[in-house]
């Protein structure tokens, strides 16, 4: 019984300080839906405040109209000269953070926390999270983020 009051517990604890952010679907919408986008901590959804030198949490939901084994994953700085890695997650397994097969018209999440360097600019970045296969079917969405001292 205590058991399950901690869950419960921890599970709207991490709710309170969830948000969801305002996204952009930036996909193929035939290959693949953006269900919504949570950053924890987040207080304010059209740009949400990171601290350089924290760990938020970065999941959303999509739901791919395709089957796949295995995909990749990355994260981008959306920048106008184009897409710059984020070297923390760049060609990633994206089964280590989803589950694996994928399966058309079901949705899932994919999870994950971002270690933030202290050594990175301080600014505001339109970031760009990307899924894809080896056969190039592209799922992504941007989110814009501002990094703080």
């Amino acid at each position: 019984m205590a058991a399950n009051f901690l869950l419960i517990f921890f599970a709207l604890f991490g709710f309170a300080f969830s948000e969801v952010a305002q996204f952009t679907n930036c996909g193929d919408s035939d290959v693949c839906d953006i269900n919504e986008v949570r950053i924890t901590p987040c207080k304010k959804p059209t740009m949400c405040s990171l601290k350089k030198g924290t760990t938020p949490s970065i999941a959303f939901d999509f739901t791919p109209k395709f089957s796949s084994d295995s995909i990749t994953t990355g994260l981008f700085w959306d920048s106008p000269g184009g897409e710059v890695p984020f070297s923390e997650l760049d060609k990633a397994n994206g089964c280590l953070y989803t589950s694996c097969p994928l399966e058309a018209g079901k949705k899932q999440e994919l999870d994950y926390s971002l270690q933030l360097s202290k050594k990175l600019p301080t600014g505001k970045y339109t970031f760009k999270w990307k899924i894809w296969t080896d056969d190039g079917k592209e799922c992504c969405f941007r989110t814009n983020i501002e990094l703080k001292r």
